[in-house]
């Protein structure tokens, strides 16, 4: 199992309605376990569960 933490931009307006999707969205094999808010470049960081490598990338 692979963990990883995807950085995210947004438009401002959105970060609360992603904030409700992601959370246990299931992606091609991947999971996103987690999602902060967080200010600077990025306007949210995933906390993805993924089988391996490929999966991760897709």
């Amino acid at each position: 199992m692979i963990h990883a933490y995807v950085l995210i931009q947004c438009e401002p307006t959105r970060v609360q309605e992603l904030m409700q999707e992601l959370p246990n969205m299931e992606l091609e094999g991947s999971v996103i376990k987690q999602c902060h808010v967080v200010t600077g470049q990025y306007d949210l960081i995933a906390f993805v569960e993924s089988p391996d490598l490929q999966s991760l990338g897709n």
